[in-house]
C-alpha cells in the first residue's frame, strides 16, 4: 500500500500582504504517516460510501498548521479514508492564510481563514468552495501591569468584556500577523473603543513569533489564536479583547485553485465531501480527535498540551455536509445594500463580514468587492457536484 507523500512548508517572502512566512518543514520528522490496513474498494466499501478515484491520484494540500479547521484533513489521512479513495496526499504547511495563497501553485485544496480566502480570490484566482468553520479563540493579550488591563472592563457600551479606555489603548504596540483575522480583531476592537487605527503600532509577526517576542518584553500586547491563545493565558497574560468580546463573525473557508476546480473536479469533489465527513467524526469522537491534533502539532513543532488539543477540537464549529451545501442555496439581499445584480448566498454573506470590515479600513475597495461577486469567486460548483453524487447513490 502506498504511503502519502509529504511536501513540507516552503520558506518564502510574502510580497502582497507582508504576512509572516509559512512554517518551515522539519527535514528529520515530517508529518507522521501510518500504513492503513483497509484496502481501497468499490463504491459502498469505503467508510462513507464515496467511490474511489479510478486511478491512484495525488491531492496537494495546503495545510494550515496549529489551527482546528485543518484537523479534518489530517484525521481523514491518518484514518486511511483518503487512501481507500485511491488518493495520496502531499502536504505543504503554512502558519497563515495569505502566505498560503501566494504559494497557491504548490497546492490544490486547503482550508484557511477569511483574510487568506480574500487574498487568494483577488490576487490569485483561488476559489472559495465552502465554509470550513466559524472561527473562535482569537484574542488580544497584555501583561498584568498594562494600563489597559488595570483600567478593567466595562468602559465600552455594548461591549462590556473589552478592557481599557481610549487613552489606555492609544500609543500601544501590538505583535500579530498583518492581513489575518487577528488584524481584523485588533481593528474591530479599536473601532469599538473609539481609537483610530493609526493611533497604535502593529509589528508584523506570525503568532508563534508574536508570543515569543512578547515574552521577551517586546510590544504592549499580542494577538494569538487557537492553542497559542491558551499558551498566552498559561503564561499569565491577560485577555483584554477578542472575537467573542467584539461579537464578530469570522468565517474560515475551504478553498481550491481555479486549475483544480476546472481540471481536477472529481478529486476536489471527493476531498470536499470527505472533509465534512471527517469533521463530523471529530465532533463525535473529541478525545481521539484531540490526540490527532496533538500529533500533527508535535510533528510541526507547535507547542500543544492535552488541554490545548481538547480546546482546539471544542472550537471546531463546522457545518454538516448537508448544511454546507444548503448555505449556497440560502440567498438574501446584500446586507450592505451595494450589490444589486443578484442575491448573495450565505457563504458569500459570511465571508463579507470580514471583507467589508477591511473595505471600511481602506484595505480593499468597492471595486474589489464587485469583482469577487461578479466573477463568482465563491464557487458553488463543487458543493453542487457533491449533492448530485450523493443523490446518485440512493
Amino acid at each position: 500500500m502506498k504511503r502519502r507523500a509529504l511536501v513540507l512548508g516552503m520558506a518564502m517572502t510574502v510580497l502582497l500582504t507582508g504576512c509572516g512566512s509559512p512554517v518551515k518543514g522539519n527535514d528529520k520528522e515530517p508529518l507522521k504517516v501510518t500504513e492503513q490496513s483497509k484496502q481501497s474498494g468499490g463504491e459502498g466499501d469505503t467508510e462513507f460510501g464515496i467511490s474511489p478515484m479510478p486511478e491512484r491520484t495525488t491531492l496537494r494540500v495546503g495545510y494550515f498548521v496549529g489551527v482546528q479547521h485543518a484537523l479534518p484533513i489530517y484525521v481523514a489521512d491518518q484514518k486511511g479514508w483518503f487512501d481507500e479513495l485511491n488518493i495520496d496526499l502531499e502536504y505543504v504547511t503554512f502558519s497563515n492564510g495569505p502566505a498560503m495563497m501566494e504559494a497557491n501553485s504548490s497546492w490544490d485544496f486547503s482550508s484557511t481563514g477569511g483574510p487568506g480566502t480574500i487574498v487568494g480570490a483577488l490576487a490569485y484566482g483561488v476559489k472559495c468552495i465552502g465554509t470550513a468553520t466559524y472561527d473562535a479563540g482569537l484574542n488580544l493579550y497584555v501583561r498584568e501591569d498594562s494600563p489597559i488591563y488595570q483600567s478593567g472592563k466595562g468602559h465600552v457600551e455594548g461591549y462590556e468584556e473589552i478592557y481599557g479606555t481610549p487613552e489606555d489603548w492609544k500609543g500601544t504596540t501590538w505583535l500579530l500577523p498583518v492581513g489575518t483575522t487577528l488584524h481584523k480583531i485588533l481593528f474591530s476592537t479599536l473601532e469599538k473603543v473609539g481609537v483610530d487605527n493609526d493611533q497604535v503600532t502593529i509589528v508584523n509577526m506570525d503568532v508563534s513569533s508574536a508570543l515569543a517576542g512578547f515574552k521577551a518584553g517586546e510590544g504592549d500586547g499580542c494577538g494569538e489564536w487557537s492553542t497559542l491563545a491558551l499558551a498566552a493565558e498559561h503564561e499569565g497574560y491577560k485577555k483584554v479583547g477578542g472575537l467573542d468580546a467584539n461579537g464578530d463573525i469570522i468565517v474560515c473557508n475551504i478553498c481550491a485553485t481555479s486549475d483544480a476546480v476546472d481540471n481536477k473536479k472529481e478529486l476536489i469533489t471527493k476531498a470536499y465531501e470527505l472533509y465534512y465527513r471527517s469533521a463530523e467524526w471529530c465532533l463525535a469522537n473529541p478525545e481521539e480527535a484531540a490526540d490527532y491534533y496533538m500529533e500533527v502539532c508535535s510533528d510541526e513543532g507547535v507547542l500543544c498540551t492535552k488541554e490545548d488539543a481538547a480546546y482546539a477540537v471544542s472550537i471546531l464549529f463546522v457545518p454538516t455536509l448537508e448544511e454546507s451545501i444548503a448555505m449556497f442555496k440560502n440567498e438574501m439581499d446584500d446586507p450592505k445594500g451595494t450589490y444589486t445584480k443578484r442575491k448573495l448566498n450565505q457563504v458569500e454573506t459570511d465571508l463579507f463580514e470580514t471583507f467589508d470590515f477591511f473595505v471600511d479600513q481602506d484595505k480593499y475597495t468597492q471595486e474589489d468587492r464587485n469583482f469577487l461577486l461578479d466573477n463568482r469567486m465563491v464557487d458553488s460548483s463543487i458543493a453542487e457536484a457533491v449533492e448530485q453524487e450523493i443523490k446518485s447513490r440512493k
